[in-house]
């Protein structure tokens, strides 16, 4: 009983794997003015957000980022559940080693709606801002052209980031195949009742 119970624990341990965090830094540079039409060729939207690829299919989505900070400003969890101001991040998909596209953003009015702006960011479109204060109407936006550069860090694990201890969806399967392995194993070896046995 004793053996079975280890090889069991050794398989449990050989499998057991933990998802990692990982945090990623970005940067887009070189924007078209939309007020002007000129090219600023140093105009960047940087930032950096921390995830985890649970499912393993090497793609983060919004359900598996912690935190998306954009220009300085975090957009995960920044609402605060007011009607006249919201905050957040509506899109968010990485493929690990290629495109990163998201759309965040913040905006707010007054109640009686004289004043009011917004400033948000779409990957591949722009960044946008506008303000409305008594009828007075402006806006800027930077938009994305041909020679937009996209450069992002690899996944790494800062120190002092919180590292979640969740095993993978395959890390059960293994675990159930190889308890499944040690339990028939056990059976095997244990003689049947019902089989004659020579003394």
């Amino acid at each position: 009983m004793f053996k079975p119970l280890m090889l069991a624990s050794l398989l449990t341990a050989s499998v057991a794997t933990n998802a990692t965090a990982g945090t990623w830094q970005f940067s887009y540079t070189g924007f078209q003015d939309s007020n002007s039409g000129a090219i600023l060729a140093d105009y960047q939207i940087s930032g950096k957000f921390s995830g985890s690829d649970d499912n393993s299919d090497g793609i983060l989505e919004l359900a598996e980022i912690s935190s998306l900070y954009v220009n300085g400003m975090e957009y995960i969890g920044c609402g605060t559940g007011s009607d006249y101001y919201h905050c957040g991040t509506e899109q968010f998909s990485y493929h690990i080693g290629g495109q990163l596209d998201f759309v965040a953003g913040q905006y707010g009015y007054d109640p009686e709606g004289a004043f009011g702006g917004g400033h948000y960011y779409q990957t591949g479109v722009g960044e946008f801002e506008y303000h409305n204060a008594f009828g007075q109407y402006t806006e800027q936006a930077y938009l994305w052209t041909a020679q937009t550069a996209f450069a992002i860090s690899s996944g790494t694990v800062l120190a002092g980031e919180v590292v979640s201890a969740v095993p993978e969806p395959a890390t059960w399967t293994m675990l159930a195949a190889g308890l499944l392995l040690v339990g028939g194993t056990a059976l095997r070896r244990r003689p049947s009742m019902l089989t004659p046995h020579r003394l």
